[in-house]
């Protein structure tokens, strides 16, 4: 059975106009998770996800993953306890530049400063059973950077992860979901096992490792949208930026 990503950055209010699409508060995200339990949905772990399309264990009828991008402070702050209330796996992708630092790379979007997690709040979290995966070192638009610096930025965010978890990280997600064929074969020779992209769908048996569908989880989601996303994996609901998507792909075909 296929499996539905839901991809959030910010578990915290708002403090402008500009990030309110990454922002999910603490009491909207613990609504979210309710709703998760209410619909019968098991959540699985990324390694978990990975096992299911490539064959190797059998999907339940209802499942979903939960992951945060970019590695902002309060996934410790805010979305750790509400996880751990619901007993919840989760990923968290963390741009190894900003360890211990702010979100300068939202700068030039007007998004406010954010304090990102440190060091010992990502041990915690490992700690704490979730996931921890590179986003890059520098939150870099992928498809659009030489090759030599794409190797770069996920070899040195995948080793600065492992030293500081003493573990491997065999898991990633592209910044800005920006990607193309051979930064995803550099994903591979980098040595992760799987990788999440921004373009929406559920995840079924022999789907590509490397580019993972996820739905984005919007900070002005209401309960109903939340629900259907669910269901139906898309980014938005109605599916509108989900259909353009998909007729500008049959045009690139086409062309």
């Amino acid at each position: 059975m296929p499996v539905t990503m839901l991809m959030y950055h910010v578990i915290a209010t708002p403090e402008n106009a500009a990030e309110a699409r990454f922002c999910r508060t603490p009491d909207e995200f613990r609504k979210d998770m309710e709703q998760i339990r209410q619909a019968g949905y098991h959540v699985l772990s990324f390694a978990r996800v990975l096992d299911g399309i490539a064959g190797k264990i059998k999907l339940p009828d209802k499942a979903v993953a939960i992951t945060f991008d970019d590695g902002v402070a309060c996934a410790y702050e805010n979305a750790l306890p509400i996880l751990q209330e619901f007993d919840y796996p989760a990923s968290v992708f963390v741009v190894t530049g900003r360890v211990g630092g702010y979100n300068e790379f939202t700068d030039a979007f007007g998004f406010p400063r954010r304090r990102m997690l440190t060091v010992n709040e990502t041990r915690a979290l490992a700690g704490s059973g979730v996931d921890i995966g590179s986003h890059t070192v520098n939150h870099l638009w992928l498809g659009k950077t030489k090759d030599s610096v794409v190797i770069k930025e996920l070899q040195d965010s995948k080793k600065a992860l492992e030293d500081i978890l003493g573990q491997e990280v065999p898991h990633f997600a592209y910044p800005f979901g920006s990607w193309n064929l051979p930064v995803r074969d550099a994903v591979i020779e980098a040595g992760y096992t799987g990788a999440c992209s921004t373009i929406s769908g559920r995840n079924h048996k022999g789907i590509d490792p490397y580019i993972l569908r996820r739905s984005e989880i919007k900070g002005s989601d209401s309960p109903w949208q939340f629900r259907l996303k669910l269901k139906f994996a898309t980014n938005d609901m109605p599916p509108i930026s989900d259909a353009r998507y998909l007729v500008s792909q049959t045009l690139k075909k086409w062309s």
